[in-house]
């Protein structure tokens, strides 16, 4: 029988090789304001981690396999990616319609709202045995949620909030983008793509080893704001402080999102 395999794969095992990814790059020191994140991030093991990489489960048949990859930044865990449709697929058992060009595994998922993206949170959170940090009374056409209560303080998954958001893109840089003078083709898929967006990590990562934090697709947090801009961005507005406010059903092919734990 074939096995899907769920491996959270912590980075701190390649700390050897990226032994500066903690430190401030071109220059930049701070961050942004986010008293409850704990400090600068860094790449580190955990017991604590819902799952260790050599850990896994057979969940059915299918030979995909849910791999997410965490990032502990202070006193919260990161996906390193943004979510793929490999693994939304896998654990909610359906993708929401995707762009022609862009379907695949190993892209992000797009056209998610914001309730989809906490259905996936609270199936992740469920999954692993972690508490739920989201609750509700109904659940109706589209997936919205009548009732929504949000416990952030919980050891669960679930979207981060901006200030956590922001604070992981940061990766201790200051200014308006990560890559500071860089040049923003060498970390973010934007410039409107005439592919849409790509797959996940093509791009240069932020000093705390993050892919696509900005361009690609833009990411729901908490404050049902899409944050880092997308694959259609000009570079202006893959800038931190360019959040878009959206209604929590809005979807589009522009919209995904990453999660965050928060352990014990």
């Amino acid at each position: 029988m074939k096995k899907r395999i769920v491996e959270i794969l912590i980075a701190a095992c390649l700390s050897c090789i990226f032994a500066a990814c903690s430190s401030p790059t071109n220059g930049e020191t701070g961050g942004t304001d986010c008293p409850d994140c704990g400090g600068f991030g860094k790449k580190s093991s955990s017991s604590n981690v819902p799952m260790s990489s050599s850990d896994g489960v057979e969940i059915s048949s299918s030979s995909n396999a849910l791999m997410i990859s965490w990032i502990k930044t202070g006193k919260f865990w990161i996906s390193q990616t943004e979510i793929t449709q490999a693994d939304y697929r896998t654990l909610m058992g359906t993708l929401p319609q995707q762009m022609t060009k862009s379907v695949g595994d190993s892209f992000p998922v797009a056209n998610v709202s914001w309730y989809e993206a906490i259905l996936f949170a609270n199936a992740l959170s469920k999954y692993l045995g972690l508490d739920t940090a989201f609750s509700y009374t109904l659940r109706g056409v589209g997936n919205k949620l009548g009732g929504l209560k949000i416990n952030d303080r919980v050891s669960a998954v679930r979207l981060p909030s901006r200030e956590e958001w922001e604070f992981a893109a940061r990766a201790g840089s200051t200014g308006n983008y990560y890559w500071g003078a860089n040049p923003a083709r060498d970390y973010a898929q934007y410039n409107n793509l005439t592919d849409g967006y790509q797959k996940i990590a093509q791009k240069k990562p932020n000093a705390w080893e993050l892919y696509d934090v900005c361009g690609n697709v833009a990411e729901w947090a908490l404050d049902t704001a899409l944050h880092g801009g997308a694959w259609n961005s000009v570079a202006k507005e893959l800038a931190f402080s360019a959040s878009e406010k959206k209604l929590p059903d809005f979807a589009s092919n522009t919209s995904g999102f990453r999660v965050v734990w928060i352990g014990e």
